[in-house]
């Protein structure tokens, strides 16, 4: 199942700076919108940030952190970057997947330069958070925008992961 997936949907996962030669540069005739995340578990609460940003923009970018980024506690990431990566390249809604190789996607967003990159509404909720601020500051470099997105649905991945002990790459 997991190779047919991999042959399926594996075209869609890009090296940053494959993803640029791809994207071409500003001005583009078709706009792209970004998203970055851990994506560790897909909820509802994804899927609705997505289907919203894809419907802003032409191309949708997930951007994933890569493994070795994230310190969200034991058995994290619960699943490994190779199979985030795929698990969101099959969603039709989302054009492109990069594993962003550094711990924040500024140095991403200013190699893209995607029109918009999009948040999710709790990034608003107490005032602009600092890690928000810079990049804002970085799409403000080149005329990007970012946008938030509705909050009417949110969810924790962190809190559903840590009710399970194990991660997906102990299960293989």
């Amino acid at each position: 199942m997991l190779s047919s997936l991999t042959e399926k949907y594996s075209h869609k996962i890009k090296s940053a700076e494959e993803l640029k030669l791809v994207l071409g540069p500003l001005p583009r005739k078709r706009k792209v919108i970004m998203c970055h995340g851990v994506f560790d578990v897909v909820h509802p609460g994804h899927l609705r940030h997505l289907l919203y940003a894809k419907s802003k923009a032409d191309i949708l970018v997930a951007s994933i952190t890569a493994d070795m980024h994230i310190s969200k506690g034991q058995y994290r990431p619960h699943v490994p970057q190779e199979l985030r990566a795929l698990n969101l390249a099959a969603f039709e809604m989302i054009d492109y997947v990069v594993i962003d190789k550094n711990p924040t996607p500024l140095a991403n967003l200013a190699l893209l330069q995607p029109e918009y990159f999009a948040k999710g509404y709790e990034y608003t909720s107490n005032g602009l958070p600092p890690k928000t601020q810079e990049e804002l500051n970085v799409l403000r470099t080149y005329g990007g925008e970012i946008l938030f997105t509705p909050g009417d649905i949110v969810y924790s991945s962190s809190r559903l992961i840590d009710q399970s002990s194990r991660s997906a790459m102990q299960e293989r």
